[in-house]
């Protein structure tokens, strides 16, 4: 019998040492932190970014409404996507390629490729720059973070999986820069799924007010692919 307590007590003790040894439970901020890391690290993935409620433009003259985006990314500095457009009288894809500040873009009427003067239309790589892209915003500029558990994304047009959610405000001039006006320099509200073994962002969900309109823009851009890289090359006129 007192082999038998003995045996019990080093056991008990075995599983308390094992106990202490595991990993305690992120903060909300340490899970941001490290998701902002592994995006800067990777060699590329695949996006899609879909918006909606008011309305915002590509263009200088407020004629052409961004909706939809889906494409690749290849670090340092090249993407292309196919991007939906709203005119009035008109729903169309335009393609997009961006290498570093050289941009892309197929004409909405005749679907030729033409260069696209700098600071205008949908830049994709500029959404992941080191700098002012999306990997920064994460490390800097997002506040009141607040862990919210964990949730499965297969029911909202996502990816199937448990991931850690977090939620938090971000501040908005670089959102401005980041998007080239395309979402407004007021603070936001966002939400993150992040993968819990690899920390790879797999979904933000951002709302930001718009003075002077009755909605607020919505945009959830989703992530796949990480570490995919695809050949990027300028278009062959």
């Amino acid at each position: 019998m007192r082999r038998f307590y003995l045996f019990l007590l080093v056991l008990l003790l075995s599983v308390g040492a094992c106990q202490s040894e595991e990993a305690p439970e992120l903060s909300a901020e340490e899970i941001v932190m490290n998701t902002a890391v592994r995006m800067a690290e990777t060699a590329g993935f695949r996006f899609r970014i879909v918006q909606d409620g008011a309305f915002v433009y590509v263009d200088p003259d407020g004629i052409l409404a961004f909706r939809s985006a889906e494409g690749v990314y290849t670090a340092p500095d090249k993407a292309a996507a196919s991007v939906k457009i709203i005119a009035p009288g008109l729903i169309t894809d335009v393609e997009v390629i961006s290498i570093g500040e050289t941009q892309w873009q197929t004409n909405v009427l005749t679907q030729a490729w033409e260069e696209l003067p700098p600071n205008w239309g949908f830049n994709p790589t500029v959404l992941f720059d080191d700098e002012i892209g999306l990997q920064a915003i994460l490390a800097q500029d997002v506040t009141d973070l607040q862990f919210l558990g964990t949730e499965n994304l297969a029911e909202s047009d996502g990816p199937d999986g448990e991931f850690l959610k977090v939620s938090g405000k971000v501040a908005g001039e670089r959102l401005l820069e980041m998007s080239g006006g395309l979402i407004g320099k007021q603070p936001a509200e966002v939400t993150l799924w992040v993968q819990p073994e690899t920390f790879e962002l797999m979904r933000i969900a951002l709302t930001e007010p718009v003075p002077d309109a009755e909605e607020s823009s919505n945009w959830v851009v989703d992530f796949a692919n990480y570490d995919q890289v695809v050949e990027i090359e300028p278009p062959v006129e």
